[in-house]
């Protein structure tokens, strides 16, 4: 759930392309996968937020951001405000990649939150720009926005955790499967485009 979530979505130009709904379903299938390998990293253990991060789910929340960095910079071919958008998250998404392995590897599990949270919190926001401008132009990205709005939420409250005594970090595979509800929803309401005759 992020600002290239509207890049599967749309192309550049704002229209529908005919692989959308393809690459969407690939994203909402990873973000499952993700989010089962990572409950299954972290164990049943709730940890505090002092503890530190396993190594195999460490690698796994360091990793996520990636998709959001491709899906950007392939979302951001275009040119105009919307790719403006898609590449700045594209960097801020690289610097999640580099703030969550520094926190997860090097910290500990409530510095992962307050990293995770931070990148979920800015990138659902440019996410929801974006969104709100689509609809007002097309009438139609309503996912988008409820997906932008969410991970706001969602990344807030994550920074909100690490100042818990205990967290149980299987809360951000929460956070990745409801993205993967999302982006399921997507592709299923984005029309396939209809080849075009000469």
């Amino acid at each position: 759930m992020s600002a290239s979530f509207a890049a599967n979505r749309f192309s550049p130009l704002g229209s529908s392309s005919r692989g959308a709904p393809r690459i969407t379903l690939v994203r909402a299938l990873l973000a499952l996968v993700w989010a089962a390998a990572l409950v299954v990293a972290l164990g049943d253990d709730v940890t505090s937020t002092s503890s530190d991060v396993p190594t195999a789910a460490a690698a796994l929340l360091a990793s996520y951001p990636v998709i959001d960095v491709l899906a950007s910079i392939v979302g951001a071919r275009g040119t105009g405000s919307s790719g403006r958008a898609l590449r700045i998250n594209a960097v801020i998404s690289t610097l999640a990649v580099a703030a969550i392995a520094a926190t997860a590897f090097g910290v500990d599990a409530g510095a992962v939150l307050v990293a995770f949270g931070a990148w979920a919190a800015v990138s659902g926001a440019i996410q929801l720009a974006l969104a709100i401008r689509r609809h007002r132009a097309q009438g139609r990205p309503l996912p988008l926005i409820v997906s932008g709005g969410l991970s706001t939420i969602v990344g807030i409250a994550f920074i909100a955790a690490s100042g818990k005594d205990q967290v149980h970090l299987a809360m951000v595979a929460g956070y990745m499967a409801l993205g993967a509800l999302l982006f399921l929803l997507s592709a299923v309401r984005t029309p396939t485009a209809a080849p075009t005759g000469r």
